[in-house]
């Protein structure tokens, strides 16, 4: 790496050696933008499980060329809240006292918008030094807690986390989001704000790792074999089950199924959530018997797991239209199955596909639409098969990490033109 190289830093709690979705994106974009730029990356420390050794890890690394700096941030536990508001509030300074510590006026940040807080550290530093910075939205604030019923939209807190954010959206060099539903409400909200403007948001979707997830044949699927799923026809959800994941239309429409006689159609859970003992609990009360729950499974499985199945479920509920573009839509379209999308009219996963024809959208609630989609796609093998063929046309055609990285590395060349 020469020493001209432009200069960016990528700022996220989490990065290699995480596995979580956020650290593996963020590790796979900074590693594929390094050669064409000095890549540096501002983190926490790794979040290992209970009883791993975490005093050895390095302050400073690298990885694969790129240089890695881990602020000393609280590791309290993420699962209470208070903890984890704590957690977000000292790595937000100590993101903001090494921006503001280490300025150089040929570097860019890119900040996410996870931790909540993180942005405002970024917006601090250009009004104090004048760092250029790009905001990397994954989940629009306050807007997602309010929708959730978190936070009520008149509170205090909710109406000054809306003025930060403005100023944020208002400041920032460029802004990413994931989708055209997520442009279309951030542009809607600061269209009131003549210092805005919206030629500075770029659509650049997140992508999955297309020669990890590749559509392996359900009759070659181990995974498929050992949970007996070669009987019937499988519409799966894997991932997290968490408050603003749809599956009540599905779990109801395999009900409807059982009560119109139709055994061989069944819905297989994979994961762990805030809303999972919910859902099983409604399963159980109902009677409904082709609903089944499997634990998380190994990272490593994933390509059995996500393939063992004819046809993937994508629900999201309509109140976090715009707010959000779930991750299951890459992993899905690169397993080259039919999707089931159970989400708002306006969602990224009902555009995407209705516009690469790889499934059906289903508006939440409408069982009877759920359950006639299914029935035919268990019906006519050919037709779920072209489907699913469609489906990881359309990834290797738009959602690859080659797509992003050219994205990335043209927003981050723009930026530094307007150095």
């Amino acid at each position: 790496m020469g020493e001209d190289s432009p200069r960016i830093t990528l700022v996220t709690e989490y990065f290699y050696p995480e596995e979580a979705s956020t650290a593996q994106l963020l590790t796979s974009l900074a590693t594929g933008l390094q050669g064409d730029f000095d890549v540096s990356v501002l983190t926490g420390r790794p979040n290992y499980h209970p009883g791993d050794e975490t005093e050895s890890v390095l302050t400073r690394e690298q990885h694969k060329g790129v240089s890695i700096e881990r602020l000393p941030a609280t590791r309290l536990d993420k699962d209470t809240l208070p903890f984890r508001v704590v957690n977000w509030i000292t790595f937000t300074l100590l993101v903001f006292w090494r921006l503001v510590r280490t300025r150089d006026s040929d570097d860019v940040a890119l900040v996410l918008s996870n931790p909540p807080l993180l942005p405002l550290a970024a917006w601090a530093a250009k009004r104090i030094c004048g760092i250029s910075y790009g905001y990397l939205i994954y989940d629009m604030y306050p807007d997602f807690p309010v929708a959730l019923g978190m936070i009520s939209e008149e509170s205090i807190v909710a109406r000054w986390w809306e003025r930060v954010m403005r100023m944020i959206y208002r400041d920032a060099d460029q802004i990413v989001v994931l989708g055209n539903s997520m442009k279309r409400r951030l542009t809607s909200k600061m269209d009131d704000d003549p210092a805005f403007s919206p030629a500075k948001v770029e659509v650049i979707p997140n992508w999955e790792d297309g020669d990890f997830i590749t559509p392996i044949p359900k009759s070659e699927n181990s995974f498929a074999h050992e949970e007996d799923l070669m009987g019937s026809f499988v519409l799966l959800y894997s991932g997290n089950i968490g408050r603003f994941h749809e599956l009540r239309t599905s779990i109801d429409a395999i009900g409807l199924l059982e009560e119109q006689g139709r055994d061989n159609i069944e819905l297989v859970v994979i994961g762990e959530g805030a809303r999972k003992a919910n859902h099983q609990r409604y399963v159980e009360q109902q009677g409904i018997r082709h609903v089944r729950f499997l634990p998380f499974q190994p990272v490593e499985r994933l390509p059995e797991t996500l393939t063992a199945c004819d046809a993937s479920l994508v629900g999201i509920i309509p109140e976090v239209e715009g707010m959000c573009v779930s991750s299951k839509l890459y992993s899905a379209l690169a397993a080259g199955r039919p999707i089931l999308a159970v989400v708002g009219e306006d969602d990224e996963v009902a555009w995407a596909v209705r516009d690469h024809g790889c499934g059906a959208h289903i508006p939440p609630g409408d069982v009877e639409a759920a359950a006639e989609t299914l029935a035919e796609w268990a019906d006519n093998p050919t037709l779920s098969e072209d489907l699913g063929e469609h489906a990881r046309t359309s990834f290797e055609a738009n959602y690859t990490r080659t797509h992003a990285v050219e994205a990335y590395r043209g927003l981050f060349e723009q930026m530094h033109a307007h150095l």
